[in-house]
């Protein structure tokens, strides 16, 4: 079951990622970011609402939680940013690489997962690299949105160790989040009023129905991807569960391929295959 909720939340991650690729590119990565966290907040509180309460932990906790948060902003901001100025197909891989820095701070800290489940999740970042790297083309190789694609990697990686490990088993997974997305969206909120000329032209655009629809397909997609990782790892090994969630790159490349005419080359096709493969391992 573990298996199933890491593929159902890399699905959910990559239609996020689609949406959000479209989303920066029109509004530009600040008004995307404040447009999806406040609207994933606004799902996480009604969740909250919805279960019993839970202890409100200590100040150390709590401080590991702030910690949390804070990778989860900068990992926003960088993948944002990534997805907005570079090469989707590029920097998309580059960004799913948190699964490797949470797998091994997962084993440093003591899980200690099959030999097989570890291979299988060698073979899905394999595949994953593979299968979203860009074919090649007579375009000059530009690394734009690569050092923000692996500073997310750093960020994501080191939160979902936290969350993990030390947060959701003492406070649950709803009150957390709310801080987490709290967080996000204040400073993102911040950072747009910061910039008068960028305040100024969002009060002048008319919210356009293509834009709404967007901002809550993205919002959507990344709650209820954040919910089947968390079921994920209540079944099986966070290792698995996060080698799994990471091939949500691929589920954008196949978008691509599939909604907008994108050809795929043979290494990515071979890439897919690598992927099926280490599912196969895991699962085992």
């Amino acid at each position: 079951m573990g298996v199933m909720f890491g593929i159902l939340a890399a699905v959910l991650w990559g239609v996020g990622d689609f949406l959000i690729t479209h989303l920066t590119r029109r509004v530009g990565t600040t008004r995307a970011l404040v447009a999806i966290q406040a609207l994933s907040l606004l799902a996480w509180i009604g969740l909250l609402l919805s279960q019993p309460a839970r202890s409100a932990g200590t100040p150390a906790l709590w401080l590991i939680v702030a910690g949390t948060a804070v990778c989860h902003v900068l990992g926003l901001v960088f993948v944002y940013r990534a997805f907005e100025i570079g090469t989707l197909s590029l920097v998309s891989p580059i960004s799913s690489g948190f699964a490797v820095i949470t797998a091994v701070l997962a084993m440093l800290s003591g899980e200690h997962a099959p030999a097989p489940a570890i291979a299988g999740a060698a073979l899905l970042v394999a595949g994953v690299v593979l299968a979203t790297r860009a074919p090649g083309s007579g375009q000059a190789f530009t690394l734009r949105g690569v050092p923000e694609a692996l500073l997310s990697a750093l960020a994501f990686g080191t939160m979902f160790w936290l969350f993990y490990f030390y947060v959701q088993p003492n406070l649950g997974y709803a009150l957390p989040l709310i801080a987490l997305k709290t967080l996000a969206a204040v400073s993102s909120m911040m950072a747009l009023a910061s910039r008068r000329s960028e305040a100024t032209r969002i009060a002048r655009i008319a919210i356009r129905p293509n834009i709404v629809l967007l901002a809550l397909g993205a919002a959507a997609a990344d709650t209820l991807a954040w919910l089947t990782y968390i079921w994920g790892t209540h079944t099986t090994y966070a290792t698995v569960v996060t080698a799994l969630a990471s091939l949500f790159s691929v589920v954008t490349v196949l978008l691509a391929w599939g909604l907008l005419r994108e050809r795929l080359a043979r290494h990515q096709w071979a890439g897919v295959a690598v992927v099926l493969l280490g599912i196969l391992l895991v699962s085992t």
